[in-house]
């Protein structure tokens, strides 16, 4: 095995790595910790655009009586980070 190409498996074995520990450790923000956090971002703008980040919220619905709740929505601190490292936020452009 060349040096190059143990280089490269070496590198997608970090990456893979990388990518597994971000997921079992995420850490799920709310948007005030989330904008503490990443001080880029404010209230104002994650009610205007707060769909272009990674969010989650959890939806039930009761079958007896049909009433809906919801959970606020919650930020994954880790991919953020990441995607904000890799220019992912730099330039976007909206189709609204």
């Amino acid at each position: 095995m060349d040096r190059k190409l143990r280089e490269d498996i070496m590198a997608e074995v970090q990456k893979a790595t990388t990518a597994v520990l971000l997921k079992l450790e995420e850490r799920w923000l709310t948007a005030d910790e989330l904008c503490k956090q990443f001080q880029m971002f404010t209230k104002d703008w994650l009610e205007e655009y707060g769909d272009i980040l990674p969010r989650k919220k959890v939806r039930i619905k009761c079958t007896i009586s049909g009433k809906k709740r919801g959970t606020r929505w919650a930020y994954p601190q880790h991919e953020i980070a990441e995607n904000i490292r890799n220019g992912v936020y730099d330039d976007l452009k909206l189709l609204r």
